[in-house]
């Protein structure tokens, strides 16, 4: 199942970068977006940005490695603590 929600992402992230500028003139700006990266391209930028981000989740969920960075950045360690 994990495959096939990750193929999901992957298509809707190549589809948000694909068409970026047909997404922006149908929904319109983000004020927010435009205000912080602006020079860099505004609402395109940050649709860009999201689904370059849904391509990369989806692809460390298929190779595994998604539990190991979150168990890496989340699990406790004893080592660490000095008594």
């Amino acid at each position: 199942m994990k495959y096939f929600f990750s193929f999901l992402a992957i298509v809707a992230g190549f589809f948000l970068v694909k068409y970026s500028n047909n997404i922006v003139n149908s929904f319109g700006r983000s004020a927010w977006a435009e205000h912080y990266l602006g020079s860099y391209g505004g609402t395109r930028a940050l649709i860009k940005m999201i689904g370059i981000l849904f391509i990369i989740g989806a692809l460390l969920v298929v190779s595994g490695l998604m539990n190991t960075i979150l168990y890496s950045i989340f699990s406790p360690t004893i080592s660490s603590m000095s008594y």
